[in-house]
C-alpha cells in the first residue's frame, strides 16, 4: 500500500483546463446606414462577398443637389467680383470724400465765403461721407452673403458625398436596398465588416480570469502566443456569472464563423 502511495506521488503533475468553443467572427461589423433621404439610382449587389474598393456601392439620387451646388458656385462668384468692385469704389469715394472735407476745412473759417456757400459745401462733404459710409456697409453685406454661400456650399458638398456611399479595403457582406428604393436618414444601406483579423468571444468563469496574462491560450490544441485583447470586470447580463473576454487574430486564415476549441491553462 505504501509503495502505491509512492508511485502515485511520482506521476507528473495533471495540468486542467476549462474548454471553450468560440466561433470566429470579423474583429469588426458595421452596418452603414443612410445618412440623407432620396431615391436609390445604384445599389451594386455583385459586391456581396468581395472587398470593397474605390467605387460606391450605394449611390442616392443627387442631381438636384449637384444643379443647386453650380449655381451657388455662379452666385459665389459674381459675390466675389461685385466685393472687388465695392473694394474700388470705396478707395475711390474715399479720394472724393477727402477731397470735400479738406475744401470744407480749407473755407469754413473764411469771411469771404457766405454761410449759404459753407452750408452748400459741408452738405457736400457730408453726401460724400456718407456714400462712403453706404459703401462700407454694402462691402459687409456682400461678406455675409460670400459667408453664407460658402457655408450653403459646404452643406450641399457634404450631402452629396453621404450620397455616394462605399466601404474601401471592408468585405460586403449583404446590399440591403435595391435601385428605386427610397430611403430615409437611419435606413440600412449595407453591412461591411473587417476581416483582415478575426475575434473570438468567450464567456469566463471567475476562476479563469485570476492571473489570466500568465496563462497560455490554446486554439485547436495548438499552443499560441495569443493573450486576451479585452476582458470585462462586470459579469454578462445573460451568460450569468460569467465575464466577457475577446480575443483578436491577426490574418485569420480559413472560413469565418467556424468553431474553434480554445482552452486556457
Amino acid at each position: 500500500m505504501k509503495s502505491f502511495f509512492l508511485s502515485m506521488s511520482l506521476l507528473p503533475i495533471m495540468v486542467y483546463a476549462q474548454i471553450h468553443y468560440a466561433k470566429l467572427e470579423p474583429v469588426e461589423t458595421y452596418p452603414v446606414k443612410s445618412e440623407v433621404s432620396g431615391k436609390v439610382v445604384f445599389a451594386d449587389e455583385s459586391k456581396e462577398g468581395q472587398i470593397g474598393g474605390f467605387a460606391p456601392i450605394v449611390k442616392i439620387d443627387d442631381y438636384v443637389d449637384k444643379e443647386q451646388r453650380e449655381a451657388l458656385n455662379v452666385a459665389l462668384d459674381v459675390l466675389k467680383k461685385t466685393l472687388v468692385l465695392t473694394n474700388e469704389m470705396i478707395e475711390n469715394q474715399k479720394r472724393v470724400y477727402l477731397r470735400d472735407k479738406n475744401y470744407y476745412e480749407r473755407i469754413k473759417e473764411l469771411k469771404t465765403k457766405s454761410k449759404t456757400e459753407k452750408d452748400r459745401i459741408f452738405a457736400t462733404m457730408t453726401a460724400s461721407k456718407n456714400q462712403l459710409i453706404s459703401l462700407k456697409e454694402k462691402k459687409m453685406t456682400l461678406k455675409r452673403e460670400i459667408a453664407e454661400t460658402r457655408y450653403q456650399l459646404a452643406q450641399l458638398n457634404d450631402r452629396i458625398e453621404k450620397k455616394s456611399v462605399g466601404a474601401e479595403g471592408l468585405y460586403i457582406y449583404k446590399v440591403a436596398v435595391r435601385k428605386g428604393d427610397y430611403v430615409n436618414p437611419g435606413v440600412l444601406l449595407f453591412t461591411a465588416m473587417d476581416t483582415k483579423r478575426g475575434k473570438l468571444v468567450l464567456f469566463l468563469d471567475a476562476d479563469e480570469v485570476e492571473n489570466l496574462d500568465s496563462k497560455k491560450i490554446y486554439l485547436n490544441e495548438k499552443e499560441t502566443n495569443l493573450k486576451f485583447s479585452k476582458v470585462l470586470k462586470i459579469a454578462d447580463n445573460v451568460h450569468i456569472s460569467s465575464y466577457r473576454a475577446e480575443i483578436v487574430l491577426d490574418k485569420p486564415e480559413g472560413l469565418f464563423s467556424k468553431l474553434i476549441k480554445v482552452e486556457i491553462k
